[in-house]
């Protein structure tokens, strides 16, 4: 469920225009304001439709296997059913790559419960959206922006901006210190973030301790950091009931 703090975050943007500072709320998408899982099962399920004949121990998983069962990595989340046969391992992780960091793919993903709300909500009170994101230029920028407005996230409206990869090589040190710097740039107040990377969010946290930066329970990368006691963690974007 969402967290009582989601609130604070729109009071505090309703206060720093009041103020006429500019408000920015930076998001995350992968797993944040969007569930892949329905990404993922749909390039298991054309693997399955090309590879079945190959791997019989696919037929029957094929049968069981839904989306709460992927994880953030394909393979693992076919190891915690059962499936150790390396060669199928390796070859659907291939198969894997080769999809799901492009623009037709992104446009199975899922809306998180009510993330396209929330960031109404937040644009609406006069915030900046910041979509920040790992996507990259030059194969998922038109995905996303697609997936974006689809959803029925805020985009062409002004006071909105979609920060991406300027590549796929990028490092992601040297994209999160080019994210960083950028945010500044606008000379506004970081009133929230939101983030599924612990990582991430430590460094949102340490970067911009006046604000509020929320860590999303879904999903994240084995070897995740431990995530600061100062991050709010909740599950979805759902806002709890109006205080009296």
């Amino acid at each position: 469920m969402g967290s009582p703090r989601l609130r604070d975050v729109l009071e505090r943007i309703e206060s720093a225009v009041v103020s006429d500072v500019l408000p920015l709320v930076v998001f995350d998408l992968d797993s944040t304001l969007f569930s892949t899982e329905p990404r993922n099962l749909q390039i298991f399920h054309e693997f399955v439709e090309r590879r079945e004949s190959y791997y019989r121990e696919l037929t029957a998983l094929a049968r069981t296997i839904r989306r709460e069962h992927m994880g953030w990595n394909i393979c693992e989340s076919l190891q915690a059913q059962g499936v150790d046969n390396v060669e199928l391992l390796e070859e659907l992780r291939r198969f894997w790559r080769d999809r799901f960091f492009t623009d037709q793919y992104v446009l199975h993903d899922d809306p998180v419960p009510g993330s396209v709300e929330f960031v109404t909500a937040c644009h609406q009170r006069g915030a900046l959206i910041y979509y920040l994101t790992g996507r990259h230029v030059g194969g998922m920028e038109v995905g996303t922006v697609q997936a974006l407005r689809s959803a029925g996230f805020p985009f062409w409206r002004g006071r909105c901006t979609l920060h991406l990869k300027p590549s796929f090589e990028m490092s992601d040190r040297a994209f999160k210190d080019d994210a960083l710097a950028d945010i500044r740039s606008y000379h506004g107040r970081v009133v929230a973030t939101f983030e599924n990377e612990p990582g991430n969010a430590n460094l949102f946290l340490k970067s911009f301790p006046d604000a509020l930066h929320f860590l999303l329970l879904t999903v994240h990368s084995p070897e995740a950091e431990v995530p600061s006691s100062g991050l709010v963690q909740c599950e979805d974007f759902t806002l709890p009931p109006s205080r009296a």
